[in-house]
């Protein structure tokens, strides 16, 4: 048998089994009589007179084993026992215990909504999602985020490689994206952007499959790093995210690739039906916490469509045109950076005579659009004017 915890009237002696929450002593543990039964304690407030008080309740094996794969949260075995669940307290040496009704139990005396143990048999200890990120933000000097996957909206402690890997890509992209200010729809990320926006994977938490995130740099004096305003951004570009108005008026002050990478995100939770909690927090104290089932995430899809559909910009690029297609209406382009263009001319121009190949200067009407066959998100080009670059050479 392990440490000895209390002897009990009607119990017996009570061993500590597992430890999830330490903080001085055990603050939630299960624990083992001498017939092998097993039990889930909880710390709860004591009165003046007593050294500690607890609220135990027995758990089979089984139900032990979902408690400590997070299949199950922490309350719901107290609100919905096995068996008779017990109060007890230490009084001058001894035990005191009370019969409970389940139905008395307070939010006082039980863990919240959604708490689950998250054991781990290398650190036994609950990682909690309350104020744990502001705690580490603030110690570390650095933006902390946590996402906490929730797969079909329930609490399964699993998570397939691709549905994690696409998540956290599209969390980056977004980031980047938030991050490039004077960017447009098209084009790479700048270094400097990558740099400030890198967020770095630090390891898991308690939750249905948790991820915690850093930001790559430190804070400076104002106790801000280059993650900082932008992680205050994504925060609020969420916080809005119901509301049609509010969004639109975020999303006007945003380099229009924001609405185009936030999209993109929300595709990829519900297209991997996960719904997601943040825990967000920073060193200058700014924190951000909330849950978005699959339920809001599709009703947040469905406003963001509504604007992005009226998102387009233009560009003027130099390079050379090296293909027509009068029949189809359809242009090729490359950049003097070597980016291929292709897409449709206007209506305007679409009766003109082009001679290929061409050097000139090309102005674009860019919008976004989806691809037929892999339904992904893509640019659409339209050719507004083509202006030549006539060699002084050539005109002689």
């Amino acid at each position: 048998m392990n440490n000895l915890f209390a002897i009990l009237p009607y119990v017996g002696k009570l061993y500590y089994h597992h430890t999830y929450l330490y903080y001085d002593e055990p603050l939630i543990f299960s624990c083992i009589n001498e017939t092998f039964q097993m039990f889930l304690s909880l710390a709860v407030p004591d009165t003046s007179d007593s050294h500690g008080a607890w609220l135990l309740a027995p758990v089979s094996s089984g139900r032990l084993e979902k408690l400590e794969k997070n299949a199950e949260e922490i309350r719901v075995v107290f609100t919905e026992p096995e068996s008779t669940i017990w109060r007890i307290e230490l009084k001058t040496g001894s035990y005191e215990i009370e019969q409970l009704d389940p139905k008395d139990l307070t939010d006082e005396m039980l863990p919240e909504k959604g708490e689950l143990l998250d054991f781990s048999a290398d650190t036994q200890e609950l990682v909690t999602t309350g104020d744990a990120p502001i705690a580490q933000a603030t110690r570390e000097m650095r933006d902390i985020i946590e996402l906490s996957f929730e797969n079909d909206d329930s609490h399964i402690s699993e998570i397939t490689c691709s549905a994690l890997s696409d998540a956290l890509n599209g969390v980056q992209q977004l980031m980047y994206a938030i991050g490039y200010k004077d960017g447009g729809l098209r084009g790479a990320i700048p270094k400097k952007i990558r740099e400030d926006c890198g967020l770095c994977v630090s390891g898991m938490f308690a939750a249905s499959v948790g991820i915690r995130l850093k930001s790559d740099e430190l804070c400076d004096l104002h106790y801000e790093t280059p993650l900082t305003s932008v992680l205050e951004d994504f925060n609020l570009l969420f916080s809005v995210s119901h509301d049609k108005e509010l969004l639109r008026q975020f999303l006007e002050k945003q380099n229009p690739r924001v609405a185009v990478k936030y999209r993109s995100l929300l595709r990829t939770l519900l297209n991997h039906k996960l719904g997601i909690r943040f825990n967000n927090a920073s060193p200058n104290n700014h924190i951000f916490v909330r849950h978005f089932s699959t339920k809001e995430l599709v009703e947040n899809l469905e406003l963001v469509n509504s604007e992005i559909s009226e998102i387009t910009e233009t560009a003027t690029v130099y390079g050379q045109l090296v293909g027509i297609n009068v029949e189809r209406c359809t242009f090729e382009f490359i950049t003097t950076e070597s980016e291929n263009i292709k897409g449709v001319l206007s209506n305007e121009i679409s009766g003109e005579v082009f001679s290929v190949p061409q050097a000139g200067e090309a102005k674009l009407e860019i919008s976004i659009g989806t691809d037929s066959m892999s339904k992904e998100e893509k640019l659409v080009y339209k050719l507004i004017t083509f202006e030549p670059i006539v060699n002084e050479e050539s005109k002689n």
